[in-house]
């Protein structure tokens, strides 16, 4: 695996590149990075050249400065300039939580660049349902109160399992200190961006990428599974199973590799 760094306008973002075949490119969500890919990785890799990154603002892809306007757009650009960098024709993208909100926003500012993406449970605001639509604001939690309590209120309402380990090791120590500053972005900026996303539905359906959305078998009922489900109704699609819950491809990486690529074959 190799590891790189492109400069983009207002960051400089740090990506890896393994594996040899048509490009996969592995995009995380909300505060997660490209460790999360780790246990999957390898497994795509035997006929992928697959490139994993850590998004702007989050563990090694620094600011430039302070963060910009546009956030998702942003985001959305930086995914364009990233796989422009690598090349080799259209790809094919598995885009998790808020990585597929930008991947959203990406297919339709860049039309062409993206033969296939999976958006594996995009939490899009209209379909999360009451529990979060009515819920707590956790930027306001985050600005009054802490990371911690912010961290607690988005781990009841999203329903993920966010638990810290009860007896660190020193290298569980550092990484809660890296994933304690993503938590900063994301409840300072990215969140509010996410949550304000609204998908422009005809554009959406006269993208020439196609489109799959995806769904975990065992996180039935959870917000984020809701909207995966609301969304593929209203683009006309039918959610597709994927192992697991929102992280199957960390927990399950073995089962959620075979049907990534059932998916991408279009299986």
């Amino acid at each position: 695996m190799t590891t790189r760094t492109l400069a983009v306008p207002g960051a400089r973002i740090t990506y890896d590149v393994t594996g040899s075949g048509p490009v996969l490119l592995l995009i995380p969500g909300g505060p997660a990075d490209a460790t999360g890919f780790a246990p999957i990785r390898p497994l795509l890799a035997e006929d992928h050249t697959v490139v994993t990154f850590d998004p702007r603002g989050i563990s090694r892809s620094p600011l430039d400065g302070e963060p910009g306007d546009h956030t998702l757009r942003e985001h959305a650009d930086d995914v364009h300039r990233l796989l422009a960098e690598i090349g080799d024709g259209p790809a094919e993208v598995f885009a998790n939580s808020g990585g597929a909100i930008t991947m959203l926003n990406h297919v339709v500012r860049h039309p062409g660049q993206v033969r296939t993406v999976v958006l594996h449970e995009p939490p899009v605001t209209r379909y999360l349902g009451p529990g979060v639509l009515d819920g707590p604001d956790i930027p306001a939690i985050y600005r009054e109160h802490g990371i911690g309590a912010a961290i607690g209120a988005f781990a009841k309402m999203s329903g993920f399992d966010i638990t810290p380990p009860t007896d660190p090791s020193p290298e569980e120590l550092a990484r809660m200190k890296v994933m304690e500053g993503n938590f900063a972005y994301f409840f300072g900026h990215l969140m509010a961006a996410i949550g304000a996303y609204d998908p422009d539905l005809d554009a959406l359906r006269a993208v020439t990428t196609r489109l799959v959305v995806g769904v975990g078998e065992k996180a039935v009922g959870l917000p984020a599974h809701e909207a995966g489900l609301g969304l593929a109704a209203d683009l006309g699609l039918t959610a597709e199973p994927f192992p697991g819950n929102h992280g199957g491809f960390l927990a399950e990486p073995a089962a959620f590799a075979v049907r990534l690529r059932e998916v991408l074959e279009g299986r």
